[in-house]
């Protein structure tokens, strides 16, 4: 046992309390150790985002009814008629962060979300404009109209509205950025997955018979 009185004790400004890990130096000795930790944050975003499967990836649309009706003209005369329909739909959005800093910091996303574009052989993928939001993003959106209709004479309409649906799983790379309170930045690379649920706009299916 040892008879050095306790030596005087010193509070340690802990910064964010976020440890980077530990610093110090040491000749034939350990001469002095402690730990380093990030000063306070002011933000931390997910930055420079790209998605480098992007061109790739072939989606896979599932159409959604959101109403089919048939009108039938028993008459000599041209009728007139008129359909309404209205659907909510939910989209969503999510960026899983491979080393897990979503549980140590409160991260923002500045980046554009992966939507559906209609092309001659199908639907592609395009990237929509940057924007910032958070790592998991919700969007609720109405597709709504009214068709007018005019049914020939001893004809019926079939008419089909749909919107079509499709999941999106795309690998990213991207920057973090860590802005402390007195203006330093903390900038390293990071990747991940994102997630999302997207839609189409409404299609009009008309068919006669």
């Amino acid at each position: 046992m040892t008879s050095w009185s306790l030596k005087t004790e010193y509070t340690i400004d802990v910064g964010s309390g976020i440890c980077l890990g530990l610093e110090g130096r040491s000749g034939s000795d350990i001469d002095c150790m402690g730990f380093l930790f990030i000063n306070p944050i002011k933000s931390s975003m997910l930055t420079d985002m790209e998605y480098p499967t992007l061109s790739f990836l072939k989606p896979q649309v599932t159409p959604e009814y959101v109403k089919s009706v048939s009108h039938q003209n028993d008459t000599s005369l041209v009728q007139e008629e008129s359909i309404t329909y209205s659907k909510t739909l939910t989209k969503t959005s999510s960026w899983s962060v491979s080393n897990k800093i979503e549980t140590t910091l409160n991260v923002s996303v500045k980046a554009g979300i992966p939507d559906l574009v209609e092309v001659s052989s199908g639907f592609s993928l395009t990237v929509g404009v940057e924007h910032s939001t958070s790592l998991v993003k919700t969007e609720t959106i109405t597709e709504a109209d009214t068709i007018q209709l005019k049914i020939p004479p001893w004809k019926t309409l079939d008419v089909d509205i749909t919107v079509g649906r499709a999941n999106i799983d795309l690998d990213y790379r991207a920057t973090v950025k860590v802005t402390c309170m007195n203006g330093s930045q903390l900038v390293f690379p990071s990747n991940g997955t994102y997630n999302g649920v997207t839609y189409t706009s409404a299609k009009v299916s008309i068919k006669e018979r």
